[in-house]
């Protein structure tokens, strides 16, 4: 990464930037070679080092005959906020993004009602809107869930503002903020790296 200093690599830090997005763009690799990305929204956990993204999809599609030929896929989540009238810290803009590489499988409640359940459950999160439990309905929808397996040694993040604790993630409201375009200080950032070295 040119800018090591955008770089998140804290997997709490990771978890809070997740919670920012609106959807998930899921590439998948199509017939004539080129990639094929639909935006899905999404529900998602980490646990024993790994990122679990949940989506769902209609039983039939040309999405879902792509990810039976070839289940690896790559995850793009993104938010940007522009503020070109307001130069802060001698930026125009901020971002939060995280691209994640793993495997999907396809689950079907029938086969498989207990991962079903918990993802269905899961795609709420997204958006933070209230869980409607999948138990509450009549019916079993006519779908599919997506469960993707992705090592965090597959998931990158990044950050044009510095990420040090939790409470960096949410982006500022730099319109509320006074006029400051003294650059960020990274020299712990810069210390931290060449400890590393």
């Amino acid at each position: 990464m040119i800018h090591f200093e955008r770089e998140v690599t804290d997997p709490i830090f990771i978890h809070e930037m997740l919670q920012l997005f609106h959807h998930v763009n899921v590439g998948m690799i199509d017939e004539d070679g080129y990639p094929y990305v639909v935006p899905l929204n999404f529900g998602y956990e980490l646990k024993d080092e790994k990122l679990y993204v949940y989506v769902h999809f209609m039983k039939r599609g040309h999405k879902l005959d792509l990810m039976r030929k070839n289940p690896k896929v790559c995850l793009e989540f993104s938010a940007f906020h522009d503020f070109p009238d307001c130069k802060y810290k001698g930026r125009y803009h901020d971002y939060r993004s995280v691209i994640a590489k793993g495997v999907i499988r396809i689950i079907d409640a029938n086969d498989d009602y207990t991962t079903f359940e918990k993802g269905y459950n899961l795609l709420y999160t997204c958006n933070q809107r209230e869980i409607v439990p999948l138990q509450s309905r009549k019916t079993i929808p006519p779908m599919y869930i997506g469960e993707i397996v992705c090592d965090m040694k597959n998931v990158t993040a990044k950050s044009e503002f510095p990420i040090r604790t939790k409470e960096d993630v949410p982006f500022l409201d730099v319109h509320s903020l006074p006029h400051d375009e003294t650059p960020f200080d990274i020299s712990d950032l810069l210390l931290k790296k060449k400890s590393h070295i």
